[in-house]
């Protein structure tokens, strides 16, 4: 195997003898000078092939033992999901968890409401999400909430589709493409739409239209994030307000305030990064 990258210390691109080009991680893999041959192989502990470029900037961002839990939390889903999963779901996945456990240490407690239709529709990908959270848990010493198991099952829901090749309908495309362009006139900026955290902005909009619409009042504990959230991100709110009237009026249901919550945090995460240009 020939390394031909380094992304830190301890992942590397690489090339494999027939010349196709993985990511692989393995302790010190990225201290040589590149490109250099690694012909012990146990150096190497995982290694992941087909990883969409917007990818990489992951690597540097999230710890290596987040990607060591979201690549274990992988290894279980695939012996119960029949389905094959994409292989971009350990790094996606990985996002995410980081994601929960900073909103954790913020004492950002937001319920996801997802899971009532999940225990009728997606009743393993469910299940796996639950013994994640569990071993999560385990693992970091921290307590997520159980309603976590919703958006790690998503995760693998998504995997699934994206396998297929079917990632989501011709008119949930057009909602997200007109939400995208309502926040690139509201908040006057232009976003990149070949970068990842626009595909993590997609993706969580993908969650968002699968639920049906739900009647669930603002959490009495997350009153005072809410209006700390809308005090300190007036921008990201009022978009997030045209954004939830453009559901009403073309879906015909309501985002709650909790999902209008989490969809602040998401608008504030997408444009407060390098990818979107004022």
């Amino acid at each position: 195997m020939k390394v031909i990258k380094k992304i830190n210390n301890n992942v590397a691109i690489c090339l494999d003898n027939n010349g196709k080009e993985l990511i692989a991680f393995g302790n010190g893999i990225g201290f040589p000078k590149v490109p250099y041959e690694i012909h012990d192989l146990n150096k190497i502990s995982r290694t992941y092939y087909g990883v969409s470029s917007n990818l990489m900037d992951l690597l540097n961002e999230i710890p290596e033992d987040i990607f060591e839990i979201s690549a274990k939390i992988v290894d279980y889903a695939k012996t119960k999901i029949v389905n094959e999963l994409n292989s971009n779901v350990v790094f996606t996945l990985a996002d995410h968890i980081h994601f929960a456990i900073q909103r954790y240490e913020k004492n950002m407690k937001i319920n996801i409401p997802f899971l009532y239709d999940l225990e009728h529709l997606y009743e393993t990908e469910l299940e796996i999400g639950k013994r994640s959270v569990v071993f999560i848990n385990k693992k970091k010493g921290i307590h997520l909430p159980m309603n976590e198991a919703a958006g790690i099952a998503l995760h693998f829901i998504n995997a699934e589709n994206m396998q297929r090749n079917n990632i989501d309908s011709l008119d949930d495309k057009k909602v997200i493409a007109d939400i995208t362009g309502m926040i690139e006139e509201q908040l006057k900026i232009s976003i990149n739409k070949r970068s990842f955290n626009y595909s993590r902005f997609v993706t969580h909009m993908q969650y968002l239209l699968k639920r049906q619409q739900g009647h669930t009042d603002i959490q009495s504990e997350n009153k005072k994030m809410f209006d700390k959230l809308v005090k300190e991100f007036p921008e990201p709110y009022q978009c997030a307000l045209h954004i939830r009237e453009y559901i009403k009026q073309n879906l015909e249901w309501k985002l709650t305030d909790e999902e209008l919550l989490y969809l602040i945090l998401h608008i504030n995460r997408l444009c407060s990064r390098e990818d979107c240009n004022q």
